[in-house]
Order: structure tokens, then sequence, then C-alpha cells
């Protein structure tokens, strides 16, 4: 009986030592591989996701600009509108009192001692 393992015997437990170790560390690497792969991907679409993001956020952002910018220019319409509305009515109002000035004036000349307001009523002057 051989108790003591000769050359050939060693040889051959670490050859099949070598290659089962080779077959393994293969193997990791090529699920590694795998792995990478897959994280670059996943990396590349995270990011693609971001650039979406930020493209929808500053369209939307646009918008809300151009929104803002269209109502104040509505509101700045709408004041010089009302402005204009002012200004004639005020004229308005001014041409009536020079109206009524005017018709005072004419029966403060006459002596009559009444006024006429502009719809016609006698007023008198005490």
């Amino acid at each position: 009986m051989r108790s003591q393992p000769n050359h050939a015997d060693i040889f051959v437990a670490t050859n099949e030592l070598c290659a089962s170790t080779i077959t393994e560390v293969e193997s990791g690497l090529a699920s590694q591989v795998e792995s990478d792969a897959a994280e670059r991907l996943r990396c590349q679409e995270e990011e693609r996701v971001k650039v979406e993001m930020a493209r929808i956020a500053a369209e939307r952002d646009e918008r809300e600009t151009q929104d803002r910018l269209k109502k104040i220019e509505q509101d700045q319409l709408a004041i010089q509108a009302a402005e204009r509305e002012l200004c004639m009515r005020k004229q308005a109002l001014h041409d009536a009192q020079k109206l009524a000035d005017a018709h005072v004036d004419y029966h403060d000349d006459s002596g009559s001692g009444s006024v006429s307001t502009p719809d016609g009523h006698a007023v008198c002057h005490v």
C-alpha cells in the first residue's frame, strides 16, 4: 500500500484544482461583466429619465413664464382701456360742467334769476 501520493497524483490534483479555480474565476468574471453591463444600462436609463424630466420641467417653466407674460400684457391692455374710459368720462364731465357753467352765466346775464339743470329743471338762486 502506498501511503504517500506520488508526483503524478499531486500533479493531477493540482491540475484539477487549478482548472476548477479557473472555471470559477471565469464564471465570476462573466457574471461580473453581465452585472456591469446591466448596471451601465440602468445608469443610462436613469440619466435618460433625468434629462427627460429636466426637459419637461423646462418646458413647464417656459409655459408658465409665457402664461404670466400674457396675463401681464392682458392686464396692461385692460388698465389702458380703463384709463381711456376714465379719461373719456372725465372729459364728458368737464364738458358738461362747462356747458352748465355757460348756461348759468347766460341766465345770470339775462337777469331771470333761475338756472336750468342739464335735465331741464329750473333752479332758482336766492
